[in-house]
């Protein structure tokens, strides 16, 4: 019989720390062709869009669609992400999963991942461009995994929004100096950049950037988006994605900047050793982070496990 959770139950069930090694998986599973994972599929009435994206991972016996409406401005204005999960070995559905919580978490973790591989070791400032529905995630992920990190320097639009998410911050991490910045200075300061909005035009300029710095730009998962400029790609002696496919087709900063796929690698294969990783510690690094049906669908089956093995949910009937 499958099972239906909650955000407060999903969120409760998965750690940084399980996240992390569930999409460290995927990632891995991915590179080696043992999982499959299809392009967001996208499709918009008026204003509104509906997203689907689906996943198949044979080594945890399950495949699972995730979809949820855009209205408006984008996913920050009030969607519901659902998940649902299958058995490959009966078809039947074993749990539907509110997936917001779910989304945040898991982006947080690909970036953990990425950071981890990418950056320079024990980075101490970061700066986080964005204050909305993913970035204070990334930043906690950040914290809680990379503990080297004493400094968030943070960039908004919206000086009160900007504040209130910085004191939310400093409630739960007391150890760590929060302050508001500027473009200019966020990027020039940073040992670790993340780009968390949905801009169509660059955050920061190629030249404000320290050298070594590592990016993790995760808010241009559309044609029309665009974090990162042309310049910034071109001084970078790395970039990552998390799926080449998947970014060829849905990736702002590469779409946008006419960038050349072929320049490009993919995480999974790093992780794998297939590639060089950083090679000099004054290497630009940028990850381009899309977002995966398969890191919902694995992080999804370990929050299941979970949750049955305490008795959580609410049983459905077929």
């Amino acid at each position: 019989m499958a099972v239906y959770l909650n955000d407060e139950v999903v969120a409760s069930q998965l750690s940084i720390a399980e996240a992390v090694r569930c999409v460290d998986a995927a990632f891995r599973s991915l590179a080696r062709g043992e999982a499959t994972n299809a392009v967001r599929v996208r499709m918009a009435a008026d204003s509104s869009v509906m997203n689907i994206m689906w996943a198949c991972a044979p080594a945890i016996g399950m495949m699972g669609v995730k979809s949820y409406v855009t209205a408006g401005r984008g996913v920050t204005r009030g969607a519901a992400l659902a998940l649902m999960l299958y058995s490959m070995g009966t078809g039947e559905m074993v749990a539907l999963l509110e997936a917001n919580r779910l989304g945040q978490i898991r982006t947080g973790a690909a970036t953990v991942i990425a950071t981890r591989a990418m950056a320079n070791e024990n980075p101490v400032v970061l700066s986080v461009y964005g204050t909305g529905f993913q970035a204070e995630y990334q930043v906690r992920a950040l914290l809680d995994s990379v503990t080297t990190i004493a400094d968030v320097r943070v960039v908004g639009r919206d000086p009160q929004r900007r504040d209130a998410f910085i004191q939310r911050l400093a409630d739960t991490h007391g150890g760590v100096r929060f302050s508001p910045a500027d473009s200019k200075s966020a990027a020039s300061s940073a040992d670790v950049i993340v780009t968390a909005t949905n801009s169509a035009t660059p955050l920061f300029e190629a030249e404000w950037l320290r050298p070594g710095t590592h990016i993790n730009a995760i808010g241009s998962n559309d044609p029309k988006k665009r974090e990162i400029g042309k310049e910034v790609l071109e001084r970078a002696g790395l970039v990552l994605v998390d799926d080449l496919e998947v970014a060829a087709k849905e990736c702002g900063d590469l779409l946008v900047n006419q960038w050349d796929v072929s320049r490009i690698g993919a995480l999974g294969d790093l992780l794998l050793g297939r590639m060089p990783g950083r090679l000099r510690s004054d290497e630009i690094t940028i990850f381009e982070s899309q977002g995966l049906a398969v890191q919902d669908l694995v992080c999804g089956a370990a929050v299941v496990e979970q949750a049955r093995k305490r008795g959580l949910g609410i049983r459905l009937s077929h």
